[in-house]
């Protein structure tokens, strides 16, 4: 290796060291304190708390034992079509304090297989203006009582459809308190062609099962050689035929368009939908592409499926894997849980889509495939 190069290298990694020790701190445990508290307390997860410590009872601990709080960073592996914002996105954190954390000198020339230290929530401190991510320059804060045309008359240059596109917004329905991009990409998938996989559960119906995939059940009967269509059994796995197919990524789940609602005390704005349903519910691939797993302090057990529709699906707060690599639409991905920063919230999937590099906002893409 040339001694330039090679004295790059030691700088930043130098500079990854000292950074991970930087963000992490000492606690000395008092009498009276619980980890769930000392995580409380330090804005961080019970589950990262224990995890730094090699923590083998949670419910055990005592006064004068040191801890390690650690710091509210990631480290994150490039992977091929990553960019700084779109890191910085997934994890809360923003593109600066991304750059200076890792002295990047040039932010859009990243390598695959490069580890980036994400600093987690560092946005509040290390952003001054009023973006809420590169994706676009203004966002507006809605008040109680105001429309997405009186919104769009207070800017220069700015229509209601802009801000409706850029939002994802359904029916007019926006919320007081949540951030609105003025402009920016909207997308809305249709799924990937093919086949798709299900397997029949105990009470099911070919006719339910036709109605809930979209197909009749004569394409049912035909795809699987069905002599009997009154017929089939717990555990049989049937091929789902379809021209475009698009699976909502977990069933029977509460949802709302929380796309803007503030986070962290309004340091940072949700990009996706939280999707509530029972813990250790199957998460299934909305389409067929290539999975990989993340784990993360603020997002846990996460997924990112690249899709063959030229989507990049992303879920987190898991309870654990599941099928990773080549899927197809419908394939169980992971289960249902609240890690991460969740720990102690309400199982649910936090859902998100980003389509040519932008987040897109998932909320019309589930309501038009009938989440």
């Amino acid at each position: 290796m040339p001694e330039s190069r090679r004295s790059r290298a030691l700088i930043v990694g130098t500079v990854l060291v000292l950074l991970v020790a930087a963000f992490s701190v000492d606690y000395t445990v008092e009498r009276g304190d619980t980890l769930g508290k000392i995580a409380r307390d330090h804005n961080i997860s019970l589950a990262s708390l224990v995890e730094a410590n090699n923590v083998s009872n949670p419910n055990l601990i005592y006064p004068g034992q040191v801890l390690t709080i650690p710091g509210q960073g990631v480290t994150h592996t490039v992977s091929r079509g990553d960019t700084l914002n779109r890191i910085a996105t997934k994890y809360g954190s923003s593109v600066s304090s991304i750059v200076t954390a890792n002295a990047i000198s040039n932010p859009n020339l990243i390598r695959i297989g490069q580890k980036i230290l994400v600093p987690e929530g560092s946005s509040s401190s290390t952003t001054t203006s009023n973006t809420i991510s590169d994706r676009t320059g203004q966002y507006h804060v809605v008040r109680r009582g105001e429309t997405v045309a009186q919104i769009a008359a207070q800017y220069n240059g700015v229509t209601a459809d802009d801000i409706i596109r850029a939002n994802g917004i359904v029916k007019g329905v926006i919320y007081a308190g949540s951030a609105l991009y003025l402009g920016g990409p909207g997308y809305v998938a249709s799924g990937s062609s093919g086949t798709r996989s299900y397997t029949v559960r105990s009470g099911d119906r070919l006719g339910d099962i036709a109605h809930v995939h979209r197909v009749s059940v004569s394409t049912l009967v035909s795809a699987n050689d069905i002599r009997n269509p009154n017929l089939i059994r717990s555990g049989q796995i049937l091929s789902i035929p379809s021209g475009t197919s698009w699976v909502c990524p977990v069933r029977g789940a509460s949802f709302m368009n929380d796309w803007g609602f503030p986070r962290g005390g309004g340091a940072r704005y949700h990009e996706g939908n939280d999707l509530f349903v029972s813990k250790g519910t199957p998460v299934l691939a909305p389409v067929g592409g290539t999975v990989e797993f993340v784990t993360g302090t603020i997002g846990g057990l996460q997924f990112r499926l690249m899709g063959d529709d030229g989507v990049t699906y992303i879920g987190t707060h898991m309870d654990r894997f599941g099928k990773d690599g080549k899927v197809r639409a419908g394939d169980t991905i992971g289960y249902v849980g609240n890690s991460g920063n969740a720990v102690g919230t309400r199982p649910h999937l936090h859902f998100g889509m980003y389509y040519k590099g932008s987040v897109v906002n998932p909320y019309p893409t589930l309501v038009k495939h009938g989440c």
